[in-house]
């Protein structure tokens, strides 16, 4: 037993201490084509820019073991880098032409978890969402704080789990316009940690950074799907456009309107004809993104060399008559993909509460319409059955001035009732009570949802009210007084 306690313990030892050698491992000379890629974007100062990389010629002097991914963000004239599966954080700072210094800002102290994570800046903070790590894929966002300087949890209103990788046809965008971050689809495990086998939700989400809650907003298009899952280029932004080819044919789409179509017919041929000049230089190092109004071609060779091509792009390039929707938001189908049928817990009790509710609105409307005309006849003779003699005087009274069209007057109502002497505080009382309780025996015998006798103001004078029986029980009590004369 000792043994094997100290052979954990010398496991745990050794695994932190590969962890830490990690995470303090120094970073690598930057490659000619990374130096000028770096050099390309940093002239821009203005505008923002955020790429996920997979590529193996890009690790930006990681080890090869750190750099699974790396997200490069630009927020004007600031260069962020985050390699994937970890929580290092850094800043390159441009010292002279070609000269680079990572400073690094955080003091995360973590490998091996968040791989294919989201980065993106939303109103000057970083934040990350998602990601893959020790088996297990991460459903919620946390920030890099300033204060703290490390990954801090970013609470919300339920769990959506999702990592990047280049066949799952999962893209995003963060888009400070609305407050909302974007994604196309979600992954979950089916019966983590028993199996690591995984499904692909069809479902665009919205998460709203004010209410910090998610919203299901419908079915994925399948057409779009498709063409994402199969393209491995970088996708870019372009105000609320996120723009990727496939094909040699660029496309766009909108999840703030609902829209996804193609560039204008110029743009598709400018595009494909500088997408072919790049090809034959640099086939290897080819990058796509925009800076500003403009959409580059990026192509850097072996030794350093860049080439790079510009479309100018203008927002009526993105006017597309045959635009498709993104998402499918059938109000019963978001319903379902909302309470995820079947699975625990949630899912199921929402499923067994609206049954329930279903169910009862069914036997409650099919035992209202079921009561025959010959049991409906009993329950008004038990109803007049049981009023009083003064009850079925005023009911006989209102009903004789309301055939002749006549309102019956509050005179003649007090005499009925015997308090034409009494102050006016108790006539009113009076006139209230045994109004309530005729209407109570009413619905009581009658299972009838309205009142039998209804008060109206009387139009020339406001201070008064008309007693009248309700129309739509007039003929059965007229039936009940005539018999029993």
């Amino acid at each position: 037993m000792i043994q094997r306690m100290l052979c954990i313990g010398s496991c745990i030892l050794f695994l932190n201490f590969h962890l830490k050698a990690q995470e303090n491992a120094a970073l690598n000379a930057l490659s000619k084509a990374e130096i000028a890629l770096l050099d390309f974007i940093s002239t821009d100062t203005v505008h923002d820019l955020n790429l996920s990389l997979f590529k193996e010629n890009l690790r930006f002097g990681a080890p090869p073991k750190m750099a699974n991914g790396v997200s490069l963000l630009k927020k004007k004239d600031k260069i962020y880098l985050q390699f994937l599966g970890t929580g290092r954080l850094y800043q390159i700072q441009k010292k002279a032409p070609s000269n680079y210094q990572f400073i690094r800002i955080d003091s995360t102290y973590h490998f091996g978890n968040n791989f294919g994570s989201i980065n993106g800046f939303y109103k000057d903070t970083l934040f990350q969402f998602g990601g893959i790590g020790f088996w297990h894929i991460k459903d919620y966002f946390t920030f890099f704080s300033q204060k703290t300087k490390e990954w801090e949890l970013y609470t919300s209103d339920r769990k959506v789990p999702a990592y990047l990788n280049n066949d799952n046809g999962i893209v995003f965008k963060f888009e400070e316009a609305d407050d909302k971050f974007y994604l196309s689809r979600s992954v979950t495990q089916q019966a983590f940690p028993s199996t690591l086998a995984t499904d692909i939700v069809d479902s665009c989400f919205a998460f709203n950074f004010k209410t910090k809650s998610w919203k299901n907003l419908g079915e994925f298009n399948s057409i779009i799907s498709s063409k994402i899952s199969k393209t491995q280029d970088l996708k870019t932004s372009y105000g609320p456009y996120l723009i990727f080819h496939y094909d040699l044919e660029l496309y766009w789409l909108n999840f703030a309107t609902n829209q996804f179509g193609s560039l204008s017919t110029e743009k598709q041929a400018e595009f494909r004809e500088k997408w072919l000049k790049i090809y034959k230089v640099a086939p290897a190092h080819m990058y796509q993104f925009v800076l500003g109004d403009a959409f580059y071609l990026i192509g850097i060779e072996e030794d350093g060399s860049m080439k790079a091509e510009k479309i100018a792009l203008a927002k009526k390039d993105f006017d597309d008559s045959n635009a498709i929707p993104v998402y499918k938001n059938n109000l019963f189908l978001s319903f379902l993909k909302m309470i995820e049928p079947g699975k625990p817990v949630i899912g199921n009790f929402l499923i067994i509460i609206l049954t329930l509710l279903v169910y009862s609105y069914i036997r409650k409307r099919f035992k209202k319409n079921k009561i025959p005309s010959a049991i409906q006849s009993i329950l008004y003779k038990n109803f007049f059955t049981s009023l009083t003699v003064i009850e079925k005087e005023l009911l006989d009274a209102i009903y004789r001035h309301q055939i002749k069209e006549e309102q019956i007057s509050i005179k003649t109502i007090n005499k009925i009732m015997g308090v034409q002497q009494k102050d006016t505080i108790t006539q009113n009382k009076s006139r209230s009570d045994y109004f309530l309780r005729i209407n109570q025996k009413f619905k009581l015998a009658t299972r009838a949802t309205e009142a039998l006798i209804v008060k109206e103001r009387e139009q020339t004078d406001k201070r008064i009210y008309n007693y009248n029986i309700n129309t739509q029980f007039l003929l059965e009590i007229e039936k009940l007084i005539l018999n029993n004369k």
